[in-house]
């Protein structure tokens, strides 16, 4: 229906609003603790966050008929659930900070617009959709705009061989979210989109806190105040919470290639608060990057399919 369609969109601009606010808002909280350890933090504020909303979702349903109670979506899609969360929650997150840290934000934000391109070629191998030799040319056209965008702006695009190690990290990690977001589908298909959510950040919860472990002497206690605490619960609350959910409808209504190219106005938002807050420039081919990535994203919203494939 095209009020879902508009639905979706003005969901997907929230999501890239929120994404987009993320990297400044993190930074308080980096300051204080290492990042593995954060994301411990951030991932038990969004359990707490997506089990509110799970629960909730879940009000006025008897024990009976339930189908299987509390962990009934969980029971039927065990396998794929925990594949899910490992992709999109456990190795993509480790892959995204591990290749900023051995890369500059410039090629790191240049390589992640190869996402969307990842989980139309996902989908395409797996089937889960097809898209019009138009919706291709979007794609195409608006992760050409997200480049230049990135590009005109930094002076630090690294491509020699000392960035090798971090750029293919963040390679690994744009497919590891291509992959994430073009397997969701038959999952959401049959579950909520907060049970898939919840689900998956209840599973990869523990991995992550192995992972972050070995870290926590390197917190500086000292120096978490509240605008650290504050920080954590947007970003956990809001960026690997709701807005993942919110993406996972979207995986559900639109489809996964649909869904995708919305990362690529994540730069673009950043850009325009970094004019806007912080008095950055802005030249006229990031103002042309911008105009191509609209028009590539206007490409595969007026020629995206209609009808499950």
């Amino acid at each position: 229906m095209p009020s879902d369609s508009w639905k979706s969109d003005a969901s997907l601009l929230l999501v890239v609003l929120i994404w987009g606010a993320n990297f400044p808002i993190l930074k308080v909280a980096l300051e204080a603790m290492p990042i593995h350890v954060l994301n411990v933090f951030r991932f038990i504020v969004s359990a707490g966050v997506l089990g509110g909303m799970y629960v909730w979702s879940r009000r006025g349903i008897s024990a009976d008929a339930s189908a299987g109670g509390f962990f009934a979506p969980f029971r039927r899609h065990a396998g794929r659930l925990v594949v899910l969360a490992v992709i999109g929650y456990v190795l993509y997150q480790v892959c995204f900070v591990v290749g900023v840290n051995n890369t500059t934000a410039g090629s790191a934000a240049l390589i992640m617009t190869s996402a969307p391109m990842w989980t139309a070629v996902i989908g395409r191998i797996t089937g889960t959709e097809h898209l019009g030799r138009f919706a291709w040319l979007g794609l195409i056209v608006s992760m050409f705009g997200t480049a230049l965008v990135v590009a005109a702006g930094s002076d630090t695009v690294a491509v020699g061989a000392g960035s090798l190690f971090g750029n293919a990290t963040i390679l690994l990690g744009a497919v590891l979210w291509g992959a994430y977001t073009a397997l969701n589908k038959p999952i959401v298909n049959d579950i909520s989109p907060v049970a898939a959510t919840f689900f998956g950040i209840l599973i990869a919860l523990p991995i992550l806190g192995m992972i972050g472990a070995p870290y926590a002497p390197g917190i500086a206690w000292g120096d978490v105040d509240l605008w650290v605490w504050l920080a954590i619960v947007f970003s956990g609350g809001l960026s690997t919470g709701i807005a993942f959910v919110i993406w996972n409808t979207a995986v559900k209504n639109v489809g996964p290639s649909n869904t995708a190219i919305y990362n690529n106005l994540v730069p673009l938002v950043a850009l325009a608060g970094g004019a806007v807050f912080l008095n950055e420039t802005v030249n006229a081919w990031q103002i042309a990057g911008g105009a191509l990535i609209i028009t590539g994203l206007v490409l595969v919203r007026r020629y995206r399919n209609r009808t499950p494939a």
